[in-house]
């Protein structure tokens, strides 16, 4: 696990080497191509050089992340992972009474310590899509993106979104 920096950093979870560096080699040519862009200030191209990616693949490092990281510019969580190295993964819903409630162990651990991170899930599958962006919404009150891990186009697109939103102007 990389050691988080003082400014906004790109939190990825995900149990799978190369579903994990696919994932990062997104941010790296997202974060590239706003450098590379001739309307970037100066001023954004040394807050996006300052973007840290971090990386964890379970529950556990999850939890350590969140507790030393300071300010996550985005979340970008699996909804199948496992709770510690090691173990098998799995989907982090909770259950009562064997009824899935739409709540997630691993968004349920990021806004406890980051309240504010835009999170992103994604999934291979989107079955549980609607019942747990339903819970968090009702609940919470908090939007969360659902993408299939199938849709490379849109998970760039998300995270470019939240790389621009993090260099306008009112964000420090």
């Amino acid at each position: 696990m990389n050691k988080p920096n003082l400014g906004k950093n790109i939190l990825i979870v995900e149990d799978d080497v190369e579903q994990m560096d696919l994932l990062v080699s997104f941010a790296r040519e997202e974060i590239k191509t706003i450098l590379a862009n001739e309307q970037t200030s100066d001023d954004q191209r040394e807050k996006i050089k300052q973007i840290q990616i971090i990386k964890v693949n379970n529950s556990a490092s999850l939890r350590k992340a969140v507790t030393l990281g300071k300010g996550i510019l985005l979340a970008i969580i699996d909804c199948n992972i496992p709770d510690s190295k090691g173990s098998q993964a799995h989907d982090q819903l909770v259950k009562t009474n064997h009824a899935i409630t739409g709540q997630h162990k691993s968004v349920d651990i990021v806004t406890k310590h980051l309240p504010d991170a835009p999170i992103t899930m994604i999934s291979s599958l989107d079955r549980f899509q609607k019942i747990v962006s339903q819970f968090y919404e009702r609940n919470h009150n908090l939007s969360i993106n659902f993408i299939r891990k199938s849709d490379q186009t849109m998970i760039k697109r998300n995270i470019n979104y939240y790389l621009r939103q993090y260099l306008k102007p009112s964000n420090k």
